[in-house]
């Protein structure tokens, strides 16, 4: 198949999630059904159906045109972030990886196993890493100057209770023998 959707596809990849939907498989169901027909990407063909799904939506008469029943689309609720729930969401995490936690984890304890809670707590925290760096780093300087150890996301390092840290690390270094402290420079500076 080419780069351009005939509009034989288009009907086809509209039936399929219809079909989908009335036997309770979800959209990706269908998307892979013509992946594997078409030899495109599920990604490419989701894109393209959503793209599809709103100008029908948009233009009716253009879906009945063709003979392409458009489905309802249910969805929840949207409900924005607090910023107070913005916050615990950022602090729980960084300071459950800095207790070596995965952020999977945190999420999963925070969303009490409901997976639509936890895909929205996932996504704020992406969105916040990449979108709102300046407010993750305040978060961070706050805990830090609480003494509280976190993450941090950006430079890979623990923070907070750097002085422990160093401490510690003094201590482990002062315990080893002269090969093994050999050994561990060696590895400081293959990492930096």
């Amino acid at each position: 198949m080419e780069n351009n959707w005939t509009i034989p596809a288009t009907k086809e990849l509209f039936s399929l999630v219809e079909q989908a939907n009335k036997s309770g498989k979800g959209l990706s169901h269908a998307f892979e059904k013509m992946s594997e027909k078409y030899s495109r990407s599920v990604g490419s063909i989701r894109n393209y159906y959503y793209s599809q799904l709103k100008m029908f939506q948009l233009v009716p008469s253009l879906a009945h045109e063709l003979g392409i029943n458009v489905p309802r689309v249910k969805r929840d609720n949207f409900r924005l972030f607090g910023q107070s729930e913005i916050k615990n969401l950022m602090e729980s995490i960084l300071i459950g990886k800095a207790a070596g936690k995965s952020v999977r984890a945190v999420i999963a304890e925070l969303s009490m196993g409901d997976a639509k809670t936890a895909l929205r707590l996932q996504n704020k925290y992406r969105s916040m890493l990449t979108h709102h760096r300046s407010y993750v780093e305040e978060i961070m300087t706050s805990l830090g100057e609480k003494g509280v150890s976190y993450y941090d996301p950006y430079r890979k390092t623990l923070g907070g209770d750097n002085e422990d840290n160093i401490k510690k690390l003094t201590e482990y270094i002062s315990k080893l023998d002269e090969q093994e402290a050999g050994s561990f420079l060696k590895l400081i500076r293959k990492l930096m």
